[in-house]
């Protein structure tokens, strides 16, 4: 399924002042870079983004909030595409990057990947020239009570730029032969572990192994 996600970004920058604004506010964002051991450390400065990086998310805070990602809530003039009957692709009015998307799930349920790797994996497909995330409820999602993934455009992140680099330099956890393998990155400025496969269904079952080793 291709979808026109500039075409969709410019009809919503005409007529949403605050993502308008909040985009064009970008160009005065500074980014440092760092090199640590061979790694590139991006540090930047977005005033714009505190809106999200400090928003409270305790749980009397947000039983008190209206939940900004359920379609009831959102201003009138947020538009949505949808994806399929279980989630709507949002632009994401305080971005970090030039493109940013948010990708709520229609229901609103906790933020937990488990059971959704798939879906990960068919939204990233599907949105060509983009990468797909997902912030943990405990690793900064500003909506930890609502399940979403985000996406920006691709080639900003280091672990993304120096990906050729660092698959050299991978040590084989488990191996599902023939069909990939879940690997420990080496060389990077905090632990990764890695799913290399092509076949999606062996990627959910890999994950599902990662997942459940995790604490």
């Amino acid at each position: 399924m291709g979808i026109n996600i500039s075409e969709f970004f410019d009809r919503q920058l005409q007529v949403w002042d605050t993502a308008r604004n909040n985009f064009e506010a970008l160009k005065n964002v500074k980014v440092k870079e760092f090199n640590v051991d061979g790694t590139t450390i991006k540090v930047q400065f977005n005033p714009g983004r505190i809106v999200s990086s400090a928003a409270k998310v305790d749980a009397k805070s947000l039983k008190e909030r209206k939940c900004f990602l359920c379609a009831a809530n959102r201003p009138a003039v947020q538009e949505g595409i949808a994806w399929g009957d279980d989630y709507t692709i949002l632009i994401n009015p305080f971005p970090i990057f030039p493109r940013h998307l948010t990708i709520p799930c229609n229901k609103h349920v906790d933020q937990l990947i488990k059971g959704r790797i798939a879906d990960m994996m068919n939204l990233s497909r599907d949105l060509e020239g983009f990468t797909l995330f997902y912030n943990g409820p405990k690793c900064g999602a500003s909506a930890p009570d609502h399940m979403h993934f985000q996406a920006i455009c691709s080639g900003m992140l280091p672990l993304q730029t120096e990906w050729p680099r660092l698959s050299r330099d991978c040590e084989v956890l488990v191996k599902k032969e023939g069909h990939g393998d879940i690997v420990g990155v080496r060389g990077f400025a905090v632990p990764v572990f890695a799913i290399r496969t092509s076949d999606q269904a062996a990627g959910e079952q890999l994950f599902r192994v990662l997942y459940s080793a995790l604490p």
